[in-house]
């Protein structure tokens, strides 16, 4: 479904018209409007989650010095904690350090035995200063939540063609309430009902792990120790 027909299917459930069969050559007040919502209602979804349509993973090679130059993409939105390892060396790099953190790790005197990290400036900081050549790897989510006619990535709706890596769905909906508000129009309604299929999609959205409210840890064992499924010896 391309932007166009999206902004198509938002005015038609809110009984309104785009003035026209385009959308960014349009110059009616309600398309210029309609592609301004679905832009910001991309974006604002974009950060609701971690999508996993938007999860990518990167990979580099260190230097050896203290800031790794070029490391952060450049679709680069936010990374996901605790995906940050040294894979030479096989352990976590332990992270981000917050300000004070980092600077206690720079004036302290003993020597600081694990990779850590902190975002600074656009860069990644590591300490200690990591060997040159070793691999290092991370999840981030991508900004880039729209494909254009060739399947390129791009930031923003530009043109008709466009299409959404995000649930078309979810931005009809949030374009919907988001244009009744513009207009002083009550749209609690059609919040709720954004919300909630946001927060659906949300609970939906790559796989999930079992939440242990019992704090036990199963390592593989079987449920019951010492009593194996069957051919029991009597």
């Amino acid at each position: 479904m391309t932007i166009l027909t999206i902004c198509s299917d938002a005015v038609d459930r809110i009984a309104i018209s785009l003035s026209g069969t385009t959308l960014f050559a349009n110059t009616a007040d309600t398309a210029r409007q309609m592609r301004a919502l679905a832009n910001q209602e991309g974006k604002e979804l974009m950060r609701r989650g971690s999508w996993e349509k938007l999860t990518k993973e990167k990979t580099f090679t260190s230097i050896a010095q203290e800031e790794q130059t070029g490391v952060i993409p450049d679709d680069y939105d936010h990374m996901l904690n605790e995906t940050f390892y040294n894979r030479t060396r096989k352990r976590e790099v332990l992270g981000p350090l917050s300000p004070r953190d980092w600077q206690a790790q720079k004036s302290i005197l003993a020597t600081v035995l694990y990779d850590s990290y902190r975002i600074r400036g656009g860069d990644v900081l590591m300490i200690p200063v990591p060997p040159a050549g070793d691999e290092y790897a991370f999840e981030y989510i991508s900004k880039n939540f729209v494909l254009d006619e060739n399947d390129v990535e791009k930031a923003a709706f530009t043109a008709d063609t466009d299409t959404s890596i995000l649930d078309e769905e979810l931005i009809t909906l949030g374009v919907i309430w988001r244009f009744l508000r513009a207009k002083g129009f009550d749209y609690a309604e059609a919040f709720r009902t954004y919300e909630l299929q946001v927060s659906q999609a949300l609970a939906r959205d790559g796989s999930k792990r079992t939440l242990n409210f019992t704090q036990q840890i199963n390592y593989g064992r079987p449920r019951y120790p010492g009593v194996q499924d069957g051919s029991w010896s009597l």
